[in-house]
């Protein structure tokens, strides 16, 4: 299997929409996993992982379970592709890897699981990732490609917060805000913490909700919890982009 090229075959998920306190549940199985793979010495930015794994559970296991039921396509690209360990590590304790895919495959050559996701080949994964600041404006393609053709499709885009740093992240926003995209919404990690320090010591950030909604968004901050981030999600703003920034969670 590692080597071929080929996408990795999937186990056989059950993507029905859960109670929060089993996606609670998930999140705290997959971050136990994550300490166990970083003893072993697969530790790949762990730190973003671990915190960036409540959001992606909510969406993974609950917003986007819960649009399947109501009939709305969503969909989410996880920017901060550097978090692929922990995204992987939720994928098998969801059942969409097979259990022990991540050991055996993380970033082997030719294998589907890079270190940073491959659309195509990794499993819920529609855009590759990696270039930090590009993933908002794919969003916003998506959104308005979605309606020439008269269909409704929300998009999630998980940002980092040090990659807010990159220009074109607030090319985008102005842009989604511009054309009313109120199925975007971009959900960022605010860990304080990018590649090279903390991140008000590199470029500050705050006020970062009032920054959001100088482009026009609506924007929120909330707790790292399962209940915060998804009661968020549940009241997006209905005639604008939306932004929610996630305070993360001692890991």
């Amino acid at each position: 299997m590692v080597g071929d090229g080929a996408p990795i075959p999937l186990a056989s998920p059950d993507l029905s929409s859960p109670s929060l306190s089993a996606v609670s549940s998930l999140v705290e199985a997959a971050r136990r996993r994550l300490h166990i793979l970083a003893g072993r010495g697969l530790g790949w930015h762990l730190h973003s992982s671990l915190t960036a794994l409540p959001i992606l559970a909510v969406l993974y296991a609950y917003w986007v379970p819960r649009g399947r039921v109501e009939g709305v396509d969503r969909q989410v690209i996880l920017s901060k592709g550097h978090a692929s360990l922990g995204f992987y590590t939720l994928l098998e304790e969801m059942g969409v890897l097979e259990e022990g895919s991540v050991e055996e495959l993380f970033a082997k050559p030719g294998s589907p699981l890079q270190a940073h996701p491959e659309a195509g080949r990794t499993p819920l994964t529609i855009v590759s990732n990696g270039s930090l600041g590009q993933a908002l404006s794919v969003s916003n393609g998506l959104v308005i490609g979605s309606r020439l053709k008269g269909r409704r499709v929300e998009v999630a885009v998980v940002l980092g917060d040090g990659e807010l740093d990159e220009g074109q992240v607030w090319e985008a926003a102005a842009t989604a805000a511009a054309m009313r995209l109120w199925e975007v919404v971009a959900i960022v990690d605010r860990n304080r913490v990018q590649h090279t320090g903390e991140t008000e010591a590199i470029k500050p950030k705050e006020p970062l909700e009032d920054r959001w909604r100088s482009f026009g968004w609506k924007a929120v901050t909330v707790g790292g919890r399962v209940e915060e981030i998804a009661g968020a999600l549940d009241s997006r703003a209905g005639d604008r982009p939306t932004a929610i920034i996630v305070e993360a969670v001692d890991a």
